[in-house]
Order: C-alpha cells, then structure tokens, then sequence
C-alpha cells in the first residue's frame, strides 16, 4: 500500500532544501524570460511586416525551421559531448551567451531591419538550450535524495507550467507596452529581448552561487562503457555507427507495433496542427482579422494554457473511465473541426472559448502519448522510442511551418486553415477505424 502522506511530505519538503529551490526558481524565471524572448520575436516580425513590407506568416514559418534544427541536427549527438563535458560549465556558458546573444538582437534589428541575423542567432541560442536543457535534468540528482526525485520533478514541472503560462500572458502585454518609450526603448518589442538577457544573468548569478557549494562527482567513461576517442572525428564516427544502429532497432519496433504506430500518427497531426497555428492563426489575430498585436496572441495564448491546466486536472481523474485510443483519435477530429471553426469565425468571443477548447484537447493527447509508449515499449528501447519521438517532432514541425508558410504565397491563410481542418478530421477517422480492433 502506497503511503500518501509521506509522498506529500517529501514534496513540501523540498522547500527546505536550500540549493533545490536555488536551482528550480531560477530555472523557472529563465524559462519565464524565454517566453517572453518568442513573443518580443513575435513582436519584431510584426515590426518589420510594417517597415519592410514582410509577410509575416512566411518570417514565422522560417523562424520555426531555425529554432527547430539544432535538435534535429545536433540532438542525436547532443549526449555524447554532455557526458564528457564538465555539467557545471555547460549551464553557466549556455546561460551566459543565451544572454549576449539575445541582448544584442534589437541593436542588430534596428540598424539591419535584416532577419537574417536573428535567424542565426536564434539558432546559435537554441543549439545552446538544446545543451542547457539536456543538461539540467541531470543536475536534480545531485540537489535531493533519490526518495525525493519523484517530489521534485513535479515540482519543476509544475513551475515550468507556471512560468510557460505567465510568460505567454506577461509577454504579450510587455511587447506591446507603450510606457517603455518613456525610459528611453524606442519600440517596445526590444524590451522582452532586454528583459530575456536579465533571466538569463539571473540564471547564471545563481548557478555560479549553487555550483560554490554543490559538487558535482567526475564521470569515468569507462564506468559509463563510453569509448574514449582517439580524436573529435573518431568521437562522431564512433557513436554514429551505435546511433545508426539503434535506430535500425528502433524502426522495426515501431513498423511491428501498433500501440506506437498510432502514438507517431498522432505526432504528425499534432505538429501539422502546430505549425499550422503559428504560421497562419497568430499574423490572423496580431493583424489580418483581429488587429489585436503581439498583446492578443498573448492572451488567447493564456486562454489555451487555462485550458490545458484544466483537462490535467480531469483527465487525470476520469481519463482511466474512457478507452484511450478513442480519446486520441477523438480529440484530433475535434481539433480539425476546431480548426474550420476558427478559420471561419472573426467574433473574439467566440474565437477565445475555441482556443479554450483547444487547449483543453491538448493535455489528453500528451498524457496518452507518453503512456501507450511507456506501457507498449520494453524498457531496453524505451529511452530510443522517447528519443526517436522528440527528433519526428521537431523534424517534421520545422517541415511542415516551411511548407505551410510557403503556402500563403499562393493561397489566404484561413483557406490554408479550413483545408487543413478537414485533413485532420479525414486522417483522424481513418486512424480510428484502421486501428480500432488492432492489439
């Protein structure tokens, strides 16, 4: 029998470990900035629309295919260079350019009005959050005791949900602020990246403070069966030879198990949904339909995490009572006709209880993504499967906001949406009649 009040006290207990909390709220506040960091880009693009005459759907669909290849590049090799870095350095580095870099990127755009530099900045930053990110979960071991590790990663998913949601709501509103003009930032855009660099000093401030009094132990690669390479070449060939290798494994896995086939499906309908909100739907609220700025795609955005706090809540409590892959393939077909509804729709009210909707649609499809894979998958592949899923997403999410973005040279936004509403409805249903009976 599970003994509930001390899972309780553990988790309360982790605001008496000084270097835990250090750690997460510092985290956290970064993550904040972050936020913040997408929507002054957002901001920026709809500056430049303005100067330059730039369509904004084709500089976000572009912007999404930078911030998504350093994962699909660099992901699969990302562990072997952490494992044989000093973990302690490639925190404070990565948090220590990340705010250079992003302080820098209003002088550029001012004096520029080029994209091209943001683009290669964006990619320099996030090839450095791939590391940091990667990075930071190993750190939480060394900050509690292993009985405590379950407490403390709801604990920073918890505040990641938190500081995603005030971040999306701060963030529109600061982008659009007009009092910023009076303290000397001539477009108010600017002052998110500003304040983005400040996270990112507050970040480093506390890990240089945490890792004075937290040591880290020094990885043996002989303890860990990493082969020592000859050279940085032979480090890359090497391990390439294992990755392709596991990823043969993985591949006929997945071809032979239906469990994971209609987990990957839902994938590519999730990220076809995706970009297609960010490519077409955010320039339709920030200027086409609603004229309501970065400000308006920060509040709808804060509508659609309300929602999905919500469905965590209830599914979590009655998910068990509804057979899963009805929810999943249910939820896209509500999605896809969500997606009509909004290219159709131009009354606010209307539009901010079907962004509520979408929202709540979205915490069921993550929760059972994650469950059929850690119950179908044997434990020897299930970090490849994991692994494999993060690379389909990212890969195939920077395709998809290319193509669709490319898209609106040819053809109105809302008509690009309406089709791809009927495409999920179409694919949802055939998922759920092919798959419906299979084991």
């Amino acid at each position: 029998m599970i003994d509930r009040t001390v899972k309780k006290n553990e988790f309360f207990n982790l605001f008496k470990i000084k270097n835990f909390m250090i750690f997460s709220i510092s985290q956290a506040f970064s993550l904040f900035g972050d936020k913040l960091d997408y929507m002054a880009l957002l901001g920026m693009i709809s500056f430049l629309g303005q100067k330059k005459n730039l369509d904004p759907s084709r500089a976000i669909s572009l912007l999404s295919v930078v911030i998504t290849l350093p994962t699909v590049i660099f992901g699969p090799f990302a562990g072997i260079f952490i494992d044989r870095w000093d973990k302690r350095k490639i925190l404070i580095y990565s948090d220590f350019f990340r705010a250079l870099l992003v302080g820098v990127i209003p002088f550029l755009i001012l004096k520029t009005l080029n994209l091209i530099y943001v683009y290669i900045i964006c990619f320099v930053v996030f090839l450095l959050g791939l590391f940091f990110n990667a990075t930071r979960l190993s750190i939480i071991p060394y900050l509690v005791a292993k009985r405590r590790l379950l407490a403390a990663n709801s604990f920073n998913n918890l505040l990641g949900r938190l500081a995603t949601l005030l971040g999306i709501l701060a963030g529109g509103f600061i982008v659009d602020w007009k009092i910023w003009k009076k303290i000397g930032i001539s477009y108010s855009w600017a002052a998110g990246f500003y304040i983005d660099a400040f996270t990112y000093w507050v970040s480093v401030g506390a890990l240089i403070y945490l890792f004075a009094r937290v040591k880290l132990k020094k990885i043996n690669l002989e303890d860990i069966n990493l082969e020592k390479p000859k050279n940085f070449l032979n480090l890359i060939l090497v391990n390439l030879k294992v990755m392709i290798n596991d990823l043969k494994k993985t591949s006929q896995f997945v071809f032979k198990n239906s469990e994971v086939q209609i987990v990957m499906i839902s994938i590519f309908l999730f990220v076809i949904l995706g970009a297609a909100a960010l490519v077409l739907y955010i320039p339709i609220v920030q200027e086409e339909n609603f004229k309501l700025g970065t400000s308006g795609v920060g509040f709808l955005g804060t509508i659609g995490s309300l929602g999905l706090i919500l469905s965590s809540f209830a599914y979590g409590i009655l998910g068990y009572k509804v057979e899963r892959k009805l929810v999943l393939t249910g939820s896209f077909f509500v999605f896809g006709v969500l997606a009509i509804f909004l290219s159709l729709v131009k009354n606010l009210l209307l539009v901010i209880f079907l962004i509520f909707l979408c929202g709540f649609l979205l915490s069921p499809i993550f929760v059972i993504q994650d469950t059929i894979l850690q119950e179908s998958v044997p434990e020897e592949l299930r970090g490849k499967i994991f692994s494999l899923k993060e690379w389909f997403l990212h890969l195939f999410f920077g395709f998809f906001a290319l193509v669709i973005g490319q898209l609106t040279y040819f053809f109105q936004r809302t008509k690009i949406l309406f089709f791809i509403g009927i495409l999920v409805i179409i694919s949802s249903l055939i998922v759920f009649f092919v798959y419906r009976n299979k084991k």
